[in-house]
This record gives C-alpha cells, structure tokens and sequence, in this order.
C-alpha cells in the first residue's frame, strides 16, 4: 500500500485524479501549441503493485 506521501502535484500517492473541463475541445486544443506541447512533462503514472490487484 502507498505511504500517502504527496507527490509534486500535491495530491496523495493513491488519490483518484479527475478533472471537470469546461473549455470547447477547439479552445483546449488551441492552448496546446507546438512550444507548450514541447516544453510540457508527462505526469508520473503509478500503477498498484501486482500484489495489491490480487488482493481485490
């Protein structure tokens, strides 16, 4: 199980993400220029270990 530490986001380690978008997909896409998507880093992803999918 996550220790619960917050990540560089500032949420839990095992917090469920959503967001509400209340912009056009034109206006988001828009936003994402050639310099923004270049200069943009990935969020990390972590998956539950193999052990903690077993036991639900």
């Amino acid at each position: 199980m996550h220790s619960g530490n917050k990540d560089d986001a500032g949420s839990p380690d095992d917090a469920e993400v959503s967001h509400n978008v209340n912009q056009a997909p034109e206006e988001i896409l828009a936003y994402w220029t050639t310099e923004r998507m270049a200069e943009a880093l990935p969020r990390d992803i972590r998956l539950p270990d193999q052990e903690e999918t077993e036991e639900n």
